[in-house]
């Protein structure tokens, strides 16, 4: 298993493919980074910039599609993708809505849409993407 940051900006198809091939299953971590309210706070660095605005309306019209939250169709995402997903939380309320994914699934025109986000460098960390450092 190889832990890295996964979700619709920061795929890293190329890497995945060499994991798999290799028998290496990947775990995503920052699978939320996308949302509006992810490390905002002073103090919370991160690599996100102002152009990461424009994507908030796809995720909040495909999770009011779907009938749920933009950090559950985020962490779908990833699920449908074939990852085991790491969200982390202090909130009992996101808890159990991180644990609520199985009632609905991305159909395969939306998915296609969430791939085309991909930015091709990760947002977690403010000094870049970690796998594309060498």
């Amino acid at each position: 298993m190889n832990q890295i940051e996964l979700n619709p900006w920061s795929q890293k198809p190329d890497l995945i493919a060499h994991m798999r091939d290799q028998g290496i299953f990947p775990m995503a971590y920052s699978s939320l980074a996308p949302l509006s309210t992810w490390r905002v706070e002073p103090g919370q660095d991160s690599a996100k910039t102002a152009d990461t605005k424009r994507d908030d309306a796809v995720f909040s019209a495909m999770a009011t599609k779907y009938g749920t939250t933009e950090a559950q169709l985020l962490l779908r995402w990833g699920i449908q993708k074939g990852y085991a997903v790491l969200p982390k939380s202090l909130n009992v309320a996101q808890m159990q809505q991180n644990l609520a994914l199985a009632g609905f699934a991305i159909d395969a025109g939306d998915m296609a849409v969430l791939e085309g986000l991909d930015r091709g460098f990760g947002v977690a960390w403010s000094v870049g993407d970690p796998v594309g450092m060498k």
